[in-house]
């Protein structure tokens, strides 16, 4: 005890310097207002203030985490601000799907800048089940030529304004079709007219694609043990297209494939051992010619699986295949595993077999159409 009566204070404790009082508990409390509001101004100066930031798309995506779009270049100079709508998958739905909305500037081609919304939109979900919706949405949308690989060896696609990536096994429904997540970009001007999404650039988005592929599946249950990566750059991007105004033969670099056409756009996406990519237009690519395509990466073919036929797609060609629409796909051996010919927005079977065996050809396989059916 001391010499006034009071315990002395216990180790570790600050003795009370304060009695009391009404005035005492006054003071007290604006000391720590003005320790707090001093810490405050000091971290809000420094740009260090401890405001939660904005995440989105389940999670996935957090404000100023890398990504040009998630920073505040996406606004423009005068500023903007940045909102989201979401779904997310669970075990029991496995379908989601979220919408990142900029409200910002876009830049003209000379200089000014006009307010214009930028839209991102994702979804998880399995591939179509019908055959003509799912070579439609999955050919036209994710296999064109102004489409590039993912890297690092992930079954993908992804292109400056979107991509899709096809999940694990696990992911896959009961009745065995793939689940993919697809990204969409577009962008809408003041005065209503589209225009271009920024998404800074294709390796960006494919940060972007996997980040969301990996929160959904952990949202669905069926993440792998080592979540995806796309640590590399996209290298394998497309050509630059060409104009022809007049009808020209070997398209794409492809021998004897030619449009009667006299104003042609020629796209050239991937040429590797897995995807190859030929896209023809009209000028400015404001009508779809044709999309030809090859897939021979395990995954991302399976996308296809199921409806490929039980039959050869006509009289002496390789492997099945079917026709529906405008749309044509055959599957046949080559260089020892199965390979996927692709034709969007053409009935002409003659530019398949025409891609199909010059492909063929530099894989180190036989032809997939017969002599002759090649136009």
């Amino acid at each position: 005890m001391s010499e006034t009566g009071e315990a002395p204070p216990a180790p570790g404790r600050l003795r009370r310097a304060l009695p009391v009082t009404r005035a005492g508990r006054l003071l007290l409390i604006s000391a720590l207002v003005l320790a707090v509001g001093g810490t405050g101004l000091g971290t809000w100066m420094a740009g260090t203030w401890p405001w939660p930031k904005g995440r989105y798309c389940w999670g996935a995506w957090e404000e100023d985490s890398g990504p040009e779009i998630l920073g505040d270049a996406a606004f423009g100079e005068d500023g903007g601000s940045r909102s989201g709508e979401e779904t997310a998958p669970t075990r029991e739905r496995p379908v989601g799907s979220c919408e990142l909305t900029i409200a910002g500037g876009h830049k003209r081609a000379f200089g000014t800048e006009v307010p214009a919304d930028q839209r991102v939109t994702v979804e998880y979900g399995p591939v179509p089940e019908a055959a003509k919706t799912r070579l439609s949405r999955l050919q036209s949308d994710y296999l064109r030529a102004d489409m590039a690989a993912l890297p690092d060896g992930l079954p993908g696609t992804v292109g400056g304004g979107g991509g899709l990536v096809v999940l694990p096994k696990s992911c896959d429904t009961r009745d065995g079709r793939p689940t993919v997540v697809t990204m969409e970009a577009s962008g809408t001007l003041s005065d209503g007219s589209g225009a271009g999404a920024d998404l800074g650039g294709t390796s960006e988005v494919a940060v972007l694609l996997v980040a969301a592929a990996n929160r959904g599946m952990e949202a669905a249950g069926c993440a792998p043990d080592e979540p995806l990566r796309a640590d590399s750059p996209v290298y394998d991007q497309p050509s630059e297209s060409k104009r022809h105004f007049a009808a020209s033969e070997d398209l794409c670099g492809i021998r004897g494939l030619r449009l009667d056409e006299e104003k042609v756009e020629e796209s050239t996406g991937a040429v590797t051992r897995d995807l190859h990519t030929c896209s023809l237009s009209g000028e400015r690519g404001h009508a779809s010619y044709l999309n030809l395509a090859m897939v021979a990466q395990p995954r991302l073919a399976a996308m296809f699986d199921g409806i490929v036929g039980e039959r050869p797609v006509a009289r002496g060609w390789r492997g099945t295949g079917s026709v529906r629409g405008t749309h044509a796909i055959v599957r046949a051996d080559c260089a020892g595993r199965p390979a996927t010919f692709l034709m969007d927005s053409s009935t002409d079977l003659g530019h398949l077999a025409t891609f199909s065996n010059a492909v063929a050809d530099r894989l180190g396989c036989a032809p997939i159409a017969p002599e002759g059916a090649a136009r």
